[in-house]
């Protein structure tokens, strides 16, 4: 009899393990890595002063609705969005709404990441609704009085 009890526990730590395994793969290896955006930092790009998304001072940071940014810096990104991308319409299913009508609300919802995937197919990235260094590479910012758009 312990045996049998041998096996199955066996067998329940390898079905354990393939588990976490998949749970492992799930998120992309780059995306782990990098922590959520928690305010933005005006840098200078091109000649240009914006302000930028970042994490400690550090550009490589994500917002998304997986990645918990706080409500404070998805307000500033959905305003630059609003501001930097008005006419761009709203990736499906929200597609008959334009970027320029998002609620500036602090929560990223699925408008908001409808709106992310509708910048991110404008610029030439992956519209994966996940803003990362990929997206920021691309896309503009305003400038610290909010008056005009510059890219990154």
């Amino acid at each position: 009899m312990s045996s049998r009890w041998q096996r199955q526990g066996a067998a329940g730590l390898a079905a354990l393990a393939m588990g976490a395994a998949a749970i492992t793969f799930s998120t992309p290896a780059s995306a782990a890595t990098l922590p959520p955006c928690a305010t933005t930092t005006e840098i200078v790009r091109s000649g240009h002063e914006i302000m930028v998304p970042t994490s400690k001072g550090n550009t490589s940071c994500l917002i998304g609705r997986s990645f918990a940014a706080n409500t404070t810096i998805v307000a500033r990104f959905q305003f630059t969005m609003r501001r930097c991308y008005p006419n761009l319409d709203l990736a499906s299913p929200y597609s008959s709404e334009k970027v320029g009508e998002l609620a500036v609300d602090g929560s990223f919802g699925p408008r908001s990441e409808a709106a992310l995937k509708a910048v991110q197919s404008a610029v030439g990235t992956t519209a994966d609704g996940i803003y990362g260094p990929k997206t920021r590479d691309r896309m503009k910012f305003l400038t610290p009085n909010r008056s005009n758009c510059y890219r990154y």
